[in-house]
C-alpha cells in the first residue's frame, strides 16, 4: 500500500491573537473552482453584533458570516503544510467559519396609509349608507399613536418602583424555611467546608459503622448510585465512615420515595440496621401533625440539599446527579438539582454538565428571598 505523505512534524504554530487561516463553508451551496478566481472578500467588525464579520461577493451576491466561538468547539482545526523537499512538516491553526447568501429585504410601500385614506374618502362621498357607517366606525376605531405615547409616558413619569420588587422571589415553602448546615467559606481545605456533624450526629452514625460488612452483602433493590459507589468506596482509605455516608443517603432517598400514607403510619421502619439512624432521618425531613407525620416540599428539599452535600464528600466533591437521581426514583429532575446545588456553593463541572463539583474559591453565596403573601381582604 502507497503511503500518500510521509514527514516529520517540525513546527505546530497556535496564535490565539492573531488572524488564523479560514476554511469557509457555503450553506446551501458549495464554490466552484471557476468561480473562486472571481470572489473577493474582508474582514469587518459589526458593532451591533460585537463580533468579526467574513464577507465575500462574486459580483453579483454576497455571502456574510460570523466569526465562531472556539470555546465552544471541542476539536481544532490544522492545516497541514508539507515541504517535500526536506520532509518536514508544519501545523498550522485554522478556523472553520459558515456564510450565508445575504437576500434583500422587501421595500415597505410608504404611500400604503396614503392609499387607504384616499379609499376612505371616497367611501364617505359616494358609498351607501352602509358603507358610510361602516367607515365611520372604523375612523372611529383608529388610534393616534403620538397621543397615546404621551398620555404613557405621563402616566410612567408618576410612577414609583420599588426596588424590593425587582428582586427574585421564591415560595414560602421554599429554601428559606430550611436549616442549611453550617458552609465555612474560610476553609482553605475543600474537605471543611461542610461538617457532616451538621447532619446526622456523629454517635447516630456510628451505629452503622459495625454493619458495615452487612450493608455491603445486601444490596438487592439498592438504587444505582449506591451500587456504583459501594464498588468504588470498598477500597477508600475511609471506606466505613463513606459506606455509612452512603447508607444514609440511600435510606433518605427511600423516605422520601415512600408514599404519603406510609409515611403517616406509626413505627415505619425505613433503616433496619439502626434504629437511631431510623429515628433521625423521619424527625429530621418530616413534621409531626394531628394525623401523623406530613412531608412537605421544604422537607423534601432540605432532604435532597443534605444529600447533595454528604454524596459530594464521598464522591471525592464531584457528582455525578443523573446517577444520584436514581436515588430518588428519578423524580427530581437534574435542573432542579442543579439549582439546589447551587446554594450549596456547588458548580457544574466543565468536563460534564450533569455533573456538580464543590472546589475551593467558592462562587458567591445565591440570595434568596422571601416571596410575600398577599393579604387576603
Amino acid at each position: 500500500m502507497k503511503r500518500l505523505l510521509e514527514g516529520v512534524i517540525d513546527e505546530v504554530i497556535v496564535d490565539p491573537e492573531k488572524v488564523k487561516p479560514i476554511i469557509v463553508n457555503f450553506q446551501n451551496g458549495e464554490l466552484k473552482d471557476e468561480e473562486a478566481k472571481k470572489m473577493s472578500c474582508g474582514l469587518f467588525y459589526d458593532q451591533k453584533q460585537d463580533k468579526t464579520l467574513l464577507a465575500l461577493s462574486n459580483g453579483q451576491l454576497v455571502y456574510k458570516g460570523y466569526k465562531p466561538d472556539n470555546k465552544q468547539q471541542l476539536t481544532q482545526t490544522m492545516l497541514v503544510l508539507h515541504n517535500k523537499r526536506t520532509g518536514k512538516i508544519r501545523l498550522v491553526q485554522a478556523e472553520r467559519w459558515s456564510v450565508s447568501a445575504v437576500l434583500h429585504k422587501p421595500v415597505v410601500d410608504e404611500n400604503t396609509n396614503n392609499d387607504v385614506d384616499k379609499i376612505v374618502l371616497l367611501n364617505k362621498q359616494f358609498g351607501s349608507k352602509k358603507v358610510k357607517r361602516r367607515t365611520e366606525q372604523f375612523e372611529r376605531m383608529k388610534i393616534n399613536i403620538n397621543a397615546v405615547k404621551e398620555d404613557l409616558e405621563k402616566t410612567v413619569s408618576n410612577i414609583e418602583i420599588d426596588k424590593g420588587d425587582l428582586e427574585v422571589q421564591v415560595p414560602d415553602e421554599y429554601i428559606t424555611n430550611i436549616v442549611l448546615p453550617q458552609c465555612n467559606r474560610n476553609a482553605t481545605d475543600v474537605r471543611d467546608v461542610y461538617n457532616v456533624d451538621d447532619i446526622v450526629p456523629e454517635k447516630k452514625l456510628e451505629t452503622l459503622y459495625e454493619k458495615v460488612e452487612d450493608i455491603c452483602n445486601s444490596i438487592e433493590g439498592k438504587s444505582k448510585f449506591f451500587t456504583h459507589a459501594l464498588r468504588t468506596l470498598k477500597s477508600d482509605p475511609e471506606h466505613v465512615l463513606k459506606i455509612a455516608l452512603l447508607t444514609y443517603i440511600e435510606t433518605v432517598g427511600k423516605w422520601i420515595n415512600t408514599p404519603i400514607k406510609d409515611v403517616r403510619k406509626r413505627g415505619i421502619e425505613i433503616c433496619p440496621y439502626s434504629h437511631e439512624i431510623n429515628t433521625h432521618i423521619i424527625d429530621t425531613y418530616s413534621l409531626p401533625s394531628a394525623t401523623g407525620r406530613l412531608r412537605p416540599t421544604s422537607m423534601r428539599d432540605k432532604a435532597v440539599i443534605h444529600c447533595l452535600i454528604l454524596g459530594l464528600i464521598i464522591s471525592n466533591f464531584v457528582l455525578d446527579l443523573e446517577l444520584f437521581s436514581t436515588v430518588l426514583n428519578n423524580r427530581v429532575g437534574i435542573r432542579k438539582l442543579t439549582d439546589l446545588a447551587k446554594i450549596i456553593a456547588a458548580v457544574p463541572s466543565k468536563d460534564d454538565k450533569k455533573a456538580i463539583c464543590l472546589k475551593l474559591p467558592l462562587p458567591s453565596q445565591a440570595a434568596i428571598i422571601k416571596k410575600r403573601r398577599k393579604k387576603q381582604s
